[in-house]
């Protein structure tokens, strides 16, 4: 398989390429090999192409990977995934951008964010680091401010990513906080001491059964409605009014038609199964 065919396989993203484990290998090692070849000549751009074309591959399978743990019901994992292509795709914009569309990146970073914005997960854990010790991942050499390696951090090295690996830490603080730097550590409360999965999901499993293949594309277009006042017969008139203003439902929309709640509206670029209901679904939140 030549580099050339591995580029038109990660633009045309077809659905064998997830399905045969032997061709994504071979792409793999095709990969390695050729910028193994290019570092050993000196080939400094020719490595960093190559890194792009590797980290596009990695991000195509993460999402798919994503995908198919959203299909399984497996949220919080899907939810780490999907973090970890986001991460991935600040370094991949940096040196790849002018391919964003050519390996279908640009349309899995913003199906990420959209996927994302589903999600139930409103508090997270953040801790607060003293790095003491951290070494170079390109050459392995300790560094600190007075101590630098040479390498900078964030940029291409015989095709690698040059990064910085913790050794020695120490925890200062752990803070709950509603917009996290790290996604993936979620507040999962439990009733009783008994640990489990409180949240809602229901929004991201619509979206999910909408979806027949990874790469179908969707939106969402978020508004407001009023939802009847029969679905909070159990809201008293002097209580805190449901569509979450701070004031008394008897103040706010019970004089009115109905409460006033967030709406998202789903729309799929290829159509959904027959079993799948055409409704506005109410959105327990909504990311920047």
């Amino acid at each position: 398989m030549r580099l050339q065919e591995i580029d038109r396989l990660l633009g045309e993203v077809p659905s064998h390429l997830w399905r045969d484990c032997k061709l994504t290998a071979t792409a793999e090692s095709l990969l390695k090999a050729a910028k193994h070849e290019a570092v050993a000549v000196g080939d400094q751009l020719e490595a960093k192409r190559i890194w792009c074309w590797e980290s596009a591959l990695k991000m195509q399978q993460m999402f798919v990977a994503a995908f198919e743990d959203l299909k399984d019901g497996r949220h919080y994992g899907a939810w780490c995934t999907l973090e970890r292509i986001e991460i991935a795709g600040v370094s991949w914009r940096r040196h790849c951008e002018s391919d964003c569309e050519a390996h279908r990146i640009g349309f899995i970073l913003r199906q990420v964010g959209r996927l994302q914005a589903l999600f139930p997960y409103t508090h997270f854990i953040s801790p607060a680091l003293l790095e003491k010790r951290m070494k170079c991942t390109i050459c392995g050499k300790e560094i600190s401010v007075r101590n630098p390696c040479g390498h900078q951090k964030g940029e291409i090295y015989d095709g690698e990513l040059c990064l910085r690996e913790v050794v020695e830490s120490e925890v200062l603080e752990v803070s709950i906080v509603t917009n996290p730097v790290q996604k993936y550590s979620v507040v999962f409360p439990s009733e009783d001491g008994k640990k489990g999965d409180p949240y809602d999901y229901t929004l991201v499993d619509y979206v999910i059964r909408g979806l027949r293949r990874p790469f179908d594309g969707w939106k969402a277009t978020w508004t407001k409605a009023r939802h009847p006042h029969s679905l909070y017969s159990h809201v008293a008139a002097q209580d805190p009014c449901p569509c979450g203003s701070g004031k008394l439902y008897s103040d706010c929309c019970l004089p009115e038609k109905g409460v006033l709640r967030p709406h998202v509206m789903i729309e799929f670029d290829v159509p959904p199964p027959d079993d799948l209901p055409s409704v506005v679904l109410p959105s327990p939140r909504r990311s920047s």
